[in-house]
Formats: C-alpha cells, structure tokens, sequence
C-alpha cells in the first residue's frame, strides 16, 4: 500500500511541479503526508491561494469540520468507480491500481474560494454556495446534493460529472446564478436541476445524459444535445431549447427546434444491469441519439449526451494527471539483494 501511495505521489508531482506547491492529504493509518483532515489543510498558513491539495485514496472520508472554504485551491482526487466488485457503484477495470476514491465532506463555497477547481474527487457531503464566482467542478462524482444558499455566484462550471443518489442542484430565492456552466454529465438514479434564480444570457445545460427519476427546471438558459430520460414534465422558462430527446411527449415553446419527443430510452442507452453505472449510458448501436446533437466548435452533428461534442465524459473521472493503471511489485526482496524490481504502467488521461 505504501509503495502504491509513493507512485501516485510521483505522478501527480510530475503533472504539477511547474505550479504552485503540492500537499498531500492523506488519513491512512502508517502514511506519511503533509495533512490527515481537508479542515488541516485548508486552515494551515502554509498553504496559500493557488496551491494543490492531492486527496490520496481512502476508505475514510476526509474531514471537513462543516468549513466554508476561503482560499482558492486546486482539488484532484484519483477518479471514482474503481472497484469493479463494489456491488453498490461498480468499478470500471484497469483504469486506476488504486480501487479506492478519494471522499471529502460537507464544504460551503465563500468569496474567498473563487477561482477553486475540484477533479477526480467525490464530494460526499453537500456542496453550499454563498456568493462564489469561478467555482470548477471536472470529473468529480456527487452523491449529495448541490445548494446555492446566498448572494452572487457567477461562473460555476460542471463538466464530466455524475451525480447520483436523487441529488438535487437547488437554490433558495435569495440566491443568484449567472453563467452556470453544465456539459457532458451523467444524471443518474433520480439525480436533478431546480434553479429558479439563473440570470443573465450565459447559462448552458449542453450534452448531458439524464436516466430516470424528477423532472428540471431551468430558467433563462440554453439547453441543447441533452437525453431527458424522464417520465414528467419538466419546466423550461425563458429557455432556448434545441436538439435533444425527450422521453415522454415534452411541452416546449413555438421556438425550440430539433427536439426528438416520445422517445423510446430502451433504444438510447446501453443499460443492462452489468458493468459501471457510468458505462451504462453509453448510446447503443443504432441510437437515435446519436449525430442528432447541434454543431459544438468543430463537431458537426455530434451525439446527443454526455459523450458527444468537444469535450466528452470520461469513464470513472480520472483527473487529467499520468495515472497507474497496472502495478507489479514482488512479495519479498530476495536474500542478499538490495533492490528489487518494480513494474507499473501508466497512462495520459487528458
């Protein structure tokens, strides 16, 4: 286990070591690491505005003390569903040695976060805003629930995630959202948008896969290339909706073009109850899903969902880091020898 957390260390250093400094987090028992907790981190003096916080994997979620994060970070994580026998989210093989994910608790998002970026880590507990602008979320798998609590937040991005578990991005009346960013994610197990507080003209919800569960509602945005694999109504309002499938017999505007309704879902996705939930929304051989999506930059007639456009969701979200994939390291060194051999394979995974 040691040897694993030294590899990933390296790769992570090699990616990052022109930049700002790099703490490791880490909360196993009989590992060495700068923090144990994300609260430690966080509140340590030493580490300043720009600087990387690397979650190593761990089967205790780290600690958070219900904070508001004040500086802004950058959080990488290993990726999610890496264990192919976890029963509950089946694991993609051969993408991560490591089988273990990296979990953080519950955080709130102040102004002194702006700028913060999170890969490859799951945020376990909710996610508040109360007014933060430039807030980045890539590859980061949410099983709770998103909130924007209050004040001003501008520029939120989520970009190849998957939300799971019912969760909701909700917001409360006070709370104003402009240039809301939401592209190639995964909405899954009843997982949902209730935002009635979007403003502005820079609002997107573009090539997104949602499977089953509630209804959105969305306000003053552009929602084009998405699978609404819904069986309700949802709420658009002042919306410009363009080129996406529709489970059921969607209401919809004189202005929205493109739009597939009554769509049968057994003929968009894979499904099957086998394999990564992520793996399981991948469009089927034959899909009316796919080239049915609007221009996005140099893709022409892309897929709907969350794997077509530019900028396609990636299998377990693993960060855009080297990682190790395969890793060879022998029981024992031989009597009399002073070294050993280790062998271990990695990967780009821009």
């Amino acid at each position: 286990m040691k040897k694993t957390f030294l590899l990933f260390v390296m790769m992570t250093a090699l990616f990052i070591s022109g930049y700002a400094k790099i703490w490791r987090i880490n909360n196993n028992a009989g590992i060495a690491a700068d923090f144990t907790t994300f609260h430690a981190a966080v509140n340590s003096s030493a580490v300043l505005a720009g600087d990387t916080v690397y979650m190593e994997p761990s089967n205790t979620q780290y600690a958070t003390n219900s904070m508001t994060l004040n500086k802004r970070l950058i959080v990488v994580g290993p990726g999610y569903f890496l264990d192919p026998a976890n029963a509950t989210t089946p694991g993609n093989p051969g993408l991560q040695v490591t089988t273990i994910d990296s979990e953080i608790g519950f955080l709130r998002m102040g102004a002194g976060s702006d700028g913060t970026r999170f890969l490859g880590v799951t945020l376990a507990g909710s996610i508040y805003f109360t007014g933060a602008n430039n807030i980045s979320f890539e590859k980061v798998y949410f099983p709770s629930g998103i909130y924007y609590e209050s004040g001003t937040n501008d520029a939120t991005s989520f970009r190849k995630c998957f939300f799971n578990n019912g969760i909701n991005i909700s917001n409360s009346g006070t709370a104003v959202i402009t240039n809301f960013i939401c592209e190639n994610n995964i909405f899954y197990g009843g997982a949902y948008i209730t935002l009635t507080t979007l403003a502005g003209s820079g609002n997107i919800v573009r090539n997104n896969s949602v499977v089953g569960g509630n209804v959105f509602t969305l306000n003053n945005t552009y929602v084009a290339n998405n699978i609404f694999a819904i069986g309700s109504q949802s709420t658009f309002t002042n919306c410009t909706i363009k080129n996406n499938l529709f489970q059921i017999a969607q209401t919809l505007p004189g202005t929205a073009v493109g739009n597939q309704l009554s769509v049968n879902m057994t003929n968009v996705y894979v499904g099957g109850a086998t394999g990564s939930l992520d793996s399981r929304t991948a469009l089927k051989a034959g899909s009316p899903a796919i080239a049915a999506g609007l221009t996005v930059g140099a893709v022409v007639t892309p897929d709907c969902g969350a794997y077509g456009a530019t900028d396609p969701y990636k299998l377990s979200g693993i960060p855009n880091i080297p990682s190790i994939y395969a890793l060879t390291v022998p029981v024992s060194i031989p009597s009399g020898s002073a070294t050993m051999n280790v062998t271990f394979s990695t990967r780009n995974n821009n």
